[in-house]
């Protein structure tokens, strides 16, 4: 059967010659459109020499049919935050009298070999960093987990003792005017560089890592910290929860070097 033949004449008419491989389609316009009646179809009209039973030696057939389908079960979401997965940061400060304060931070990253980045909100953490500049970021892990996400519902604004809550215990670092939490197995003590986009509802701030302090049960055979011991947690922007992450499943910059 003559395809380009049927398609014209499918186009103008209600009704369909048995065997085409054309059907109806109404696009998000309104306006109906003639369509393959599937994907298999579709690919062999674009490369005729192509078909399931009689691939060519590249598999491009199975390969563009295989692609098209998996597309198919892709379901499309508005913007969102769901960057996966997020840390889980405790940001730590002193105020004006010296007491500690702690919040919980996930949008935050690295921005350069010695400095993070973190978008912060209004917050009594964000007052005090204006003070001094100096602050400490410990990772949460499933055994503070409760008190990360506490700190993290609750101002010091509302509850000045909030901190007395956690249990946690409150060292000093030792390279910033910062408090140090201990029950954490790594903390970075760091100072602000600069602030970006700064406002009465918070701003970006770039800063400088100053010094690592690590509990020495957390580190490997090599004697740097050992992130499978330390019993991490991740943020799950998507349904609000914390996950803890597994094993070394690979060895980054050498497993790929599998398909060269």
């Amino acid at each position: 059967m003559a395809y380009g033949i049927d398609k014209r004449r499918a186009k103008w008419s209600n009704a369909f010659v048995v065997g085409s491989p054309w059907r109806r389609h109404r696009g998000k316009d309104g306006n109906e459109r003639l369509a393959p009646q599937d994907d298999a179809q579709e690919i062999q009209m674009r490369h005729p020499s192509h078909s399931a039973d009689t691939d060519c030696a590249d598999g491009t057939f199975a390969h563009e049919l295989k692609t098209k389908r998996r597309a198919k079960h892709m379901k499309s979401f508005a913007p969102k935050p769901w960057v996966v997965p997020q840390p889980v940061l405790i940001i730590g400060t002193y105020n004006g009298e010296g007491v500690a304060n702690a919040m919980n931070a996930a949008w935050a990253g690295q921005w350069d070999m010695k400095e993070i980045m973190i978008s912060m909100g209004n917050h009594v953490t964000t007052s005090n960093l204006k003070l001094g500049g100096e602050f400490t970021v410990a990772f949460a892990t499933k055994k503070t987990m409760v008190a990360a996400d506490f700190v993290g519902i609750v101002s010091a604004r509302s509850d000045p003792k909030k901190i007395e809550k956690t249990g946690w215990s409150i060292g000093k670092a030792t390279k910033v005017n910062a408090p140090v939490f201990t029950d954490f197995p790594m903390t970075l003590e760091c100072r602000v560089k600069e602030k970006y986009d700064e406002s009465e509802t918070g701003c970006y701030l770039v800063a400088e890592i100053v010094n690592i302090l690590v509990d020495e049960k957390y580190l490997a055979e090599d004697g740097n910290p050992d992130m499978e011991k330390m019993g991490l947690i991740v943020f799950d922007p998507i349904h609000h929860g914390y996950i803890q992450l597994g094993d070394r499943v690979g060895n980054a910059f050498s497993d790929g070097k599998a398909l060269k």
